[in-house]
């Protein structure tokens, strides 16, 4: 394993086990700072080459974080860890959250982060989904 992945992937564990105790028990307007600007398009901007791995690496990273720590990491943690982890390298995302109706008209949530025009976590046919918020 590359040492930059090893580096990201203790980041990802220390990340996303802070965004999930929060997410348990701190109040959504505590944690909303950390989502930024919602609803705010904002013009992404390239980002130097030799930041691109951290694209590719951070996507990695946090599929590691998923199967091997003891808590699950839905979606939404997922991605709020993975923008946190960005953000520290000066990378623009932009984190989605949406939803469609399931079986038996039950509403089901997803959250996807995108940087790049690359998807860092969340991967799916978003196209099933109706973007209810997204955070710059």
């Amino acid at each position: 394993m590359p040492a930059l992945r090893k580096r990201l992937f203790a980041e990802a564990v220390c990340t996303s086990a802070i965004v999930k105790f929060s997410l348990l028990f701190m109040p959504f307007n505590k944690v909303s700072r950390w989502l930024g600007n919602r609803n705010l398009q904002v013009s992404e901007t390239q980002i130097p080459s030799e930041k691109d791995i951290y694209l590719v690496e951070t996507q990695k990273a946090l599929k590691l974080c998923d199967k091997y720590t003891p808590w699950p990491t839905e979606c939404y943690t997922q991605a709020l860890t993975a923008k946190i982890l960005l953000h520290k390298r000066a990378i623009n995302s932009v984190l989605y959250i949406g939803f469609k109706k399931g079986e038996n008209n039950h509403f089901e949530g997803h959250a996807w982060l995108i940087s790049q025009s690359h998807v860092i976590t969340g991967h799916c046919d978003f196209s099933q989904y109706q973007v209810h918020s997204f955070f710059s």
